[in-house]
């Protein structure tokens, strides 16, 4: 590849494009495992191997993911990064330290109160029985009463702050101090996740700084291989020890243990859709929606304003939830391990229709990025996560949910926030996206 080339790939390193052939290559790569190495590990016939129906349905997904990206970008062509200044009406760092101290302090309260509400929380996680705590016999963590959202909101928080904390070069004290900040925010994610026996948060929460770190990179013209490589390592390692530490707390810490776990949570999706597109798996609660979005169906707030789970006839959370590892058990595979990557989710509700919603994600994709191009606030609070996604999509159809509502909620609190304490400066076109 010619200099030229590199440096347009490099510059598109955390693009849905970019992001689109990482996860292509990790799907390929699940492709190719030879079944005695998967089987001895998952316990369960390999049906991915070289399966045509499998990596054609994923090609098709793929191509209508990129479709509906080349679409947008054709119907609103810009293939500028801008560098866009800020400027803060009191001291840059009193302005990002502000919302991030209200973040932690929601967050951090929730997870007290949750503590209070579940009084042998802690001793049954230092005792590594937090799979326990999320047990299939209905037992589970309490969690009315709290403020369960708040970390979502400081998610979306830090990232904000992160990325202002980027463009106002601050330096002495200030600098310290919003370093400390984000990393107090981090750390509350991180122990709020841990309470609640979730890696979700947390990944979702350093994954998302990855993205906007090499974003900003390609920004400042930064950007190389040897940077995006030590990033990829250090995500790598940081998720890898955050998995190993809930698995840790689940009571999971035998090594083949660790190894299933591992290659449960992120290729095996790939061997259940499979069998859905064979026609050995089958959920009970397809065709209610509850696999293009858990939030529409059996979010309270929002069915009090659009009652979607009763329009639907959607079931008791706890019942859908139960028929997931009953539905994976009766195909034959492992019951305890129910993802059927994102594309498998909108399947069990679209069947091959989904190339046709997966096209209307591309021109979400593009419009988001197309955003985050210009440094426009919905652009960097709403596109690490679907960045997120595309890297994680062997994990679930996680585009409407819970945290999109809440980084949407975001958007319009900090842009609020900002139109009083912010003014926005000049614009400057600093490289090819």
């Amino acid at each position: 590849m010619n200099q030229v080339g590199q440096k347009w790939v490099l510059n598109n390193i955390v693009s849905p494009y970019g992001l689109a052939l990482f996860s292509c290559a990790v799907f390929l790569s699940a492709c190719l495992i030879p079944p005695s190495i998967y089987t001895h590990y998952m316990h369960e016939p390999d049906l991915m191997f070289l399966d045509p129906a499998t990596i054609l349905f994923y090609t098709l997904c793929v191509a209508a993911f990129l479709g509906g990206l080349w679409f947008f970008e054709q119907l609103f062509p810009s293939d500028r990064i801008v560098e866009r200044k800020v400027d803060a009406r009191m001291h840059s760092a009193t302005v990002l330290l502000i919302p991030l101290a209200v973040g932690v302090a929601l967050s951090a309260l929730s997870s007290v109160l949750l503590v209070k509400n579940n009084p042998l929380l802690v001793v049954m996680l230092l005792a590594q029985q937090g799979g326990d705590l999320r047990g299939l016999d209905g037992s589970g963590i309490e969690f009315e009463g709290t403020l369960r959202s708040s970390g979502l909101f400081l998610i979306g928080i830090i990232w904000w702050a992160l990325w202002r904390y980027y463009q106002s070069e601050l330096q002495g004290w200030g600098r310290g101090a919003v370093k400390v900040g984000l990393f107090v925010a981090v750390l509350t994610v991180f122990i709020s996740s841990s309470l609640t026996v979730s890696r979700g948060p947390f990944v979702v929460a350093i994954s998302g700084m990855a993205i906007l770190f090499l974003h900003r990179k390609v920004v400042t013209g930064q950007v190389s291989w040897s940077l995006v490589g030590k990033t990829v390592c250090v995500l790598g390692v940081g998720g890898a020890l955050f998995f190993v530490l809930v698995s840790w707390l689940r009571g999971s810490v035998e090594g083949n243990n660790q190894v299933a776990a591992a290659i449960g949570y992120t290729i095996a999706s790939y061997n259940r859709m499979a069998a859905l597109l064979s026609g050995a798996l089958h959920y009970q609660f397809s065709g209610k929606g509850i696999y293009l979005s858990n939030f529409v169906v059996f979010n309270n707030s929002f069915n009090r304003v659009i009652p979607f789970g009763k329009l639907m006839n959607a079931p008791d959370y706890f019942d859908w939830w139960m028929s997931e590892f009953s539905s994976v058990g009766r195909a034959g595979l492992d019951a305890s391990m129910i993802y059927t990557g994102t594309f498998g989710d909108i399947y069990i509700e679209l069947g091959w229709f989904t190339p046709l919603y997966v096209f209307g994600y591309g021109l979400l994709y593009g419009y988001t990025w197309r955003r985050m191009k210009e440094g426009r606030l919905i652009g960097i609070l709403l596109y690490p996560y679907l960045a997120h996604i595309v890297l994680f999509w062997f994990g679930t159809n996680a585009v409407f949910e819970a945290i999109t509502a809440a980084l949407v909620a975001d958007v319009i609190i900090l842009g609020a926030y900002e139109s009083l304490f912010v003014s926005q400066g000049s614009t400057c076109p600093v490289a090819s996206g």
